[in-house]
């Protein structure tokens, strides 16, 4: 028993002798001026939104498209397309996410076109490249490929939506690059410590720039950490939080 006690006590000792190690050289590498390092994957990332034919009204054909709509999650997350989904809460104009990966946009668009909220005019999808986390609904996709029947835990996160601040400067000046330098240590250190999730530039489109999935205990802890990026409290960037449904299992959570 002892020697088992001495072993545990040991191994704690290590766990947390590595992570004063790690957080050295993190702290090292920033003040030597070096980006962080991540490991990213390319995604498709799609926002549903209110389409033409939307209503909040709940009929029996409104009930049977939202069935379908399900179903239609279901086929694309089995097919290995799909990574992450989930409805933003509220009665907004933003009514959904959709991740896909390894698809192309018009892929993706292509999966979603069958969807027959989509199709009945009720929602709309705008789709965009996404660089995020490596491994994203890995553990779920395993299990599929498996024949296992995963069990999801729909749970609570903070959808930060990063746009252009009113004091973005160009990009090449020298301010510029050291708040994007802390941004991205910013950014780090919460991924590290699991208040993000998720987190990880758009491509290509004018208006949003980049998301924070932020893991926290309710919207006014979410704007909190929000607002400590460096970039966001210098004015860089701004952004507006939504709260977003997503399973537990979807994210490299321990």
């Amino acid at each position: 028993m002892k020697i088992l006690c001495c072993i545990s006590v040991l191994l704690c000792m290590l766990a947390v002798s590595g992570g004063a190690t790690r957080q050295q050289n993190q702290s090292a590498s920033q003040a030597q001026g070096k980006p962080p390092q991540f490991e990213i994957e390319k995604y498709q990332f799609g926002i549903l939104k209110r389409g033409p034919n939307w209503t909040a009204e709940s009929t029996p054909e409104t009930t049977k498209i939202q069935e379908g709509h399900m179903a239609n999650i279901n086929r694309m997350a089995k097919l290995g397309k799909l990574v992450a989904a989930g409805p933003i809460a509220g009665n907004g104009e933003l009514r959904g996410i959709f991740i896909f990966k390894a698809v192309s946009l018009a892929e993706a668009n292509a999966l979603a076109a069958e969807d027959p909220a989509i199709k009945a005019g009720r929602l709309v999808l705008e789709t965009m490249e996404w660089s995020g986390q490596k491994g994203i609904g890995l553990k779920v996709q395993n299990q599929l490929k498996a024949g296992i029947e995963p069990k999801y835990t729909m749970t609570k996160y903070y959808l930060a939506l990063l746009s252009k601040g009113d004091q973005a400067t160009a990009p090449s000046s020298p301010e510029k690059q050291n708040i994007q330098l802390s941004h991205l240590w910013y950014i780090r250190r919460q991924l590290d410590a699991k208040s993000f999730v998720a987190a990880g530039p758009f491509a290509g489109n004018q208006s949003l720039l980049g998301i924070f999935v932020i893991a926290a205990n309710s919207p006014a802890e979410a704007q909190k950490l929000a607002e400590a990026d460096p970039a966001i409290a210098a004015g860089h960037l701004k952004f507006e939080i939504h709260t977003w449904w997503s399973a537990k299992e979807t994210w490299l959570e321990p």
